[in-house]
């Protein structure tokens, strides 16, 4: 005896809920999520994506840095000396259909870029944690998405 079911019009449907915007939407909420706590990572913690510290600064920089800027003794590289950088960090529209954490200034792209050659680290990456915290995130987004 055959059996029949909606199967094809459920996937239809959940096809439908997911056009661009809610693909938009999913991105955002990730985006968003994580800027807080990569800041914190990079800025802060001077953490690269692998977990591992960024770099040490040399003593004649960090003298520097203690004179010209009034910053603290601590030789950890934490990419932060005018804040202009972390202030610039944020969440951005990536083409027409999604979004991802990067800079308004190029400037400071360049600089990230030169940060990760210079100390041989991926600084911005997503460590395992901020990957699983996207992942639960674009799960929830999603099954609130399908289920409105």
């Amino acid at each position: 005896m055959p059996v029949t079911t909606n199967i094809d019009a459920l996937i239809n449907s959940l096809e439908a809920k997911l056009n661009d915007a809610t693909k938009q939407f999913i991105a955002l909420e990730v985006a968003s999520a994580l800027l807080g706590p990569i800041k914190v990572r990079i800025h802060n913690d001077g953490l690269a994506g692998d977990g591992s510290e960024i770099g040490t600064y040399s003593n004649a920089y960090l003298k520097e840095r203690q004179r010209k800027y009034n910053r603290t003794a601590d030789s950890k590289v934490i990419l932060s000396l005018t804040r202009q950088m972390e202030n610039d960090f944020s969440v951005q529209a990536v083409g027409n259909n999604s979004y991802g954490l990067g800079y308004n200034n190029s400037e400071n792209y360049k600089k990230a870029v030169w940060n990760d050659n210079r100390f041989g680290h991926i600084v911005y990456a997503l460590t395992k944690e901020e990957e699983q915290i996207a992942t639960e995130i674009a799960k929830d987004a999603l099954i609130n998405a399908i289920t409105k």
